[in-house]
């Protein structure tokens, strides 16, 4: 019998780590695809399968596995679509493929009741310690019911072994998958912080660059254009000579608030450094961005800036641009640049367009 649980705990938390794997190596989209959650469901649906070939006999008659566990988890990770399926093939399995019968049929049912309880339940976010006992508990229950029926009359001996055994595998799996996920959430956050710009949180010049790759691929590909705006904030200099670096810094976090409320969630704002910011405009052409653009100049000249005193303070921006496909990918910094350049030249509190 100990060879045999070893084996389904092996089975069990191996199926687990190779998923987690094959799961960060898609990106971020693919994990979120309906392809995944299918994936998913069948994979967690296998393991179940395993789980119930490789089980382990508790007593002369009694032979039991982990296959509520695969749901479980399924459910967990996926939702309703993975689980459903993981349910189906572990359902498929035990009632025509391991000796049907009516003992086969009642068996079955505990795996619909477990997944009915993991919809219930099992989220991801809210999944805490006391509602995966909750979950484990209520699956124990339908065990609980299902062996009153196929023995008529409650094994009291094999199932004093076999939930306590159940609770354990269920906690360390679980266990598993919160460590996993917030190990993920660490090396997410330590990823994002590694391409923001430390003072305004907006991306950083070496994210910016690879942006701006993926959008002249995505351009080239789709035949969709786009526009790369510079912005320098006009004489932001006497800013910091004449009311410090604290002031300076409380400008540049507020004109990033006012470029995100200014550009949509789709467009990528990074602060190239000191008092200068570029800005990929998605799916804007030479028309659009001069309407874009004004709006933002229009949003920065009428915006208070407080300052740590509590004074405040009116600024002005100057801005250039250049739009791909009318302007070559390679010179799309340099033509944003020299409209840039053009705009000061005039007298600052304009932005010109290549």
């Amino acid at each position: 019998m100990l060879q045999s649980l070893l084996n389904n705990l092996t089975l069990l938390t191996t199926g687990i780590l190779f998923g987690h794997i094959v799961k960060s190596a898609l990106t971020e989209r693919l994990q979120k695809a309906l392809g995944a959650r299918l994936a998913l469901g069948i994979v967690s649906g296998l393991l179940g399968v395993l789980l119930m070939h490789y089980h382990f006999q508790i007593s002369r008659h009694i032979v039991v596995d982990f296959r509520q566990l695969p749901i479980l988890i399924s459910v967990y990770l996926g939702g309703g679509i993975s689980g459903a399926i993981t349910t189906l093939l572990i359902m498929i399995y035990r009632l025509f493929l391991h000796e049907f019968g009516t003992h086969a049929v009642i068996a079955a049912l505990n795996s619909p009741v477990t997944f009915l309880i993991g919809v219930l339940f099992l989220r991801q976010e809210k999944t805490t310690m006391p509602r995966l006992f909750l979950v484990l508990g209520l699956s124990s229950a339908s065990m609980v019911v299902i062996a009153c029926i196929l023995y008529d009359g409650f094994p009291y001996l094999e199932m004093g072994l076999y939930l306590p055994l159940f609770f354990i595998a269920g906690v360390i799996a679980f266990s598993i998958l919160h460590y996993l996920r917030n190990k993920d959430d660490s090396i997410r956050k330590m990823r994002e912080a590694a391409n923001r710009d430390f003072l305004t949180s907006l991306y950083n010049s070496r994210a910016f660059a690879k942006k701006m790759e993926q959008k002249i691929a995505a351009a080239q590909r789709d035949n969709i254009p786009f526009t790369l705006l510079i912005i320098d904030i006009d004489h932001f200099k006497r800013v910091n000579d004449q009311y410090g670096h604290l002031a300076g810094d409380a400008v540049l976090l507020q004109i990033a608030d006012v470029m995100r409320e200014t550009f949509s969630q789709r467009d990528h704002i990074a602060r190239k450094g000191g008092e200068e910011f570029v800005i990929l405009v998605d799916r804007c052409d030479a028309d659009q961005i001069k309407v874009i653009a004004e709006r933002l100049r229009r949003n920065v000249e009428n915006h208070p800036f407080v300052l740590p005193d509590g004074g405040e303070l009116k600024l002005t921006i100057s801005g250039g641009s250049a739009t791909y496909p009318n302007v070559d990918e390679v010179e799309l910094f340099l033509k944003a640049d020299q409209a840039l350049y053009r705009a000061k030249e005039a007298g600052r509190n304009r932005v010109y367009v290549s």
